[in-house]
């Protein structure tokens, strides 16, 4: 609104100042408006959504603690998701923007015995 204001007064002036004054001024208006929009940039961030959804997630190449839309830099990360009574996923996955990864656990393989 600011912006828009000094343009009005701008163009209400203009009969009384030179036309290089006025295009210069509005020039300086139009290329801070500019700037404010390319500093809007979305965080890299991770979410794993898992059947069961009760499975353990874990990133094992870093210390935090995983925890849904857990901000990362760029990279490779490599997830872990377990749950009892059910096969292990583990896989490197590149997170280089917002990324939503899902895992669908299979149960685990029962052997002869225990039927």
């Amino acid at each position: 609104m600011k912006n828009l204001s000094a343009l009005a007064a701008i163009l209400l002036l203009s009969g009384c100042s030179t036309t290089s004054t006025v295009d210069k001024v509005v020039t300086e208006v139009v290329t801070e408006a500019k700037v404010d929009v390319e500093e809007v940039v979305a965080p890299i961030s991770l979410t794993v959504i898992t059947t069961p959804a009760d499975a353990r997630v874990r990133i094992m190449n870093i210390n935090p603690v995983y925890q849904d839309a857990i901000e990362l830099k760029e990279g490779k990360y490599d997830i872990e998701v377990s749950r009892a009574g059910y096969q292990t996923y583990r896989k490197w996955v590149v997170v280089d923007k917002k990324t939503i990864l899902t895992v669908g656990l299979d149960e685990a393989l029962t052997s002869q015995s225990e039927q």
